[in-house]
């Protein structure tokens, strides 16, 4: 599989939607959270702000600037952390705890972020409040954000991880939807293989869940009745046709006979053994179709038994080497010994359509073959004439079907049709093979049977 195909599939599409879905989901609620945590701890730092400045001013208002200033300076109370800076501007000077110099950009209405100067480093972010005191000065307080910072490292490794689990999770759910539909998919497609391959009796399972599923294979086995029923009345219907011609036939070459017993003129007598040889033909032809008719429906009284296969090819050669070598014909067999569970006459009967198929259209040479492969036992006849191309072997086998090549021999069209009928009634089938022109050595008709 390309990976062009890979990426067109149906499975990639689902893997590609569940993992956007479980990305853009996962990055959302990452994102939420983040601005909630950034929301409490800006509200937290606030509140420590506010808390700082009015401990401060309360030292201020107790002891005035000297005592604020000592205050400061020797890191009492909340100024002892370390992450809480305060600047002190007054007429000795300016005093700063736990900061180099005074940011800018102080606000003095509300805290604010501000840049805070680091020595030997670059600028943190900090927030801090200001605030004017008597005679010019000025106290300002604020807390360093440095906490911000590690919820910053540690949102973005869970945005990594939560990408990495988004990946096998969609990559598990992918295939894990695969799994489940191409399972169900299958089942649809091998009944609808059995259907077109001319089970009308195949139906789909059906699991009762309700999806649609349920709904295509409902729908689809209603056809499949549907036309299982169509089938079977056009099978009845012809089967009756030949059924009920039969008689008028008979009598019609009766009659003929008679006319050929009694009729002294040659002119007439020529017509009349014309039209009884038609009248023949087309009685062999209804036949062939009621027997065709009879193996197709399963009416057929069953007389399947264990059978030596190899003795059924030894006795048909037999019967047929006497008029080989009348026709010049070299008839040559090999039999390997096989057996099967199937009717000896039906099985004769196909195996004597095929050896006569290659009487009519094949070459000079015939030759048999039973032998076992694996599971199934082979019977192959192979002639060296013109054989039949490959687009027009599948028409080949079905009734009434007469090629460009047999239109001037005498015939009905029905002969692989009955064989191919008898090897599928012996859960077998009939191939063809042979008469391209890769390969223009005549044509071999194969029927492999399971062993029994």
């Amino acid at each position: 599989m390309t990976v062009r195909r890979l990426f067109s599939s149906t499975i990639a599409g689902l893997g590609i939607a569940i993992f956007l879905l479980q990305l853009l989901s996962s990055g959302a609620a990452i994102y939420l959270l983040r601005t909630q945590m950034q929301g409490i701890v800006h509200a937290d730092r606030t509140r420590q702000v506010h808390d700082l400045r009015d401990d401060l001013l309360a030292a201020y208002y107790d002891n005035g600037y000297e005592g604020l200033h000592r205050f400061i300076a020797e890191r009492r109370g909340s100024v002892s952390n370390p992450s809480i800076f305060v600047v002190l501007t007054g007429p000795d000077g300016t005093l700063f705890s736990n900061v180099p110099a005074r940011p800018r950009g102080v606000p003095f209405d509300r805290p604010g972020i501000v840049h805070l100067p680091q020595a030997g480093g670059e600028p943190h972010d900090a927030l801090a409040l200001g605030t004017k005191l008597p005679q010019g000065k000025e106290l300002i307080v604020g807390v360093m954000t440095v906490t911000e910072r590690g919820f910053d490292l540690a949102f973005a490794e869970a945005i990594g991880l939560t990408l990495t689990l988004t990946v096998v999770l969609a990559l598990l759910s992918a295939l894990l939807l695969g799994t489940v539909i191409s399972r169900r998919v299958r089942a649809i497609a091998d009944t609808a293989e059995a259907l077109g391959s001319g089970n009308f009796a195949a139906r789909f399972p059906s699991e009762d869940i309700g999806d649609g599923f349920d709904h295509l294979r409902r729908q689809m086995n209603l056809m499949a009745e549907r036309i299982d029923m169509l089938v079977k009345q056009l099978h009845t219907v012809s089967g009756a046709l030949a059924h009920d011609l039969q008689s008028p036939v008979a009598r019609l070459r009766a009659s003929l006979d008679t006319a050929l017993a009694v009729e002294t003129s040659e002119p007439a007598a020529e017509a009349l053994q014309l039209a009884r040889t038609d009248a023949e033909a087309l009685q062999l032809m209804l036949t062939a179709a009621l027997e065709l008719e009879r193996l197709e429906s399963g009416t057929i009284e069953d007389r399947r038994r264990k059978i030596a296969l190899g003795e059924v090819v030894e006795d048909l050669t037999e019967l047929y080497e006497p008029l080989a070598e009348q026709s010049g014909i070299a008839l040559t067999w090999q039999v390997e010994p096989a057996h099967v569970f199937g009717d000896r006459e039906l099985l004769s009967r196909a195996l004597a359509n095929l050896i006569d198929n290659a009487f009519k259209y094949g070459g000079d040479r015939i030759a048999l073959d039973c032998r076992v492969e694996g599971p199934w036992a082979v019977v192959e006849v192979a002639d060296n004439g013109a054989g039949i191309p490959a687009g027009d072997r599948a028409r080949a086998v079905d009734r009434f079907t007469r090629l460009d090549n047999a239109r001037t021999r005498p015939g009905a069209g029905l002969g692989l049709a009955m064989v191919s009928a008898v090897a599928q009634l012996h859960g077998g089938a009939l191939e063809l093979s042979g008469g391209d022109v890769s390969d223009p050595g005549g044509l071999t008709a194969t029927i492999r049977l399971p062993c029994g």
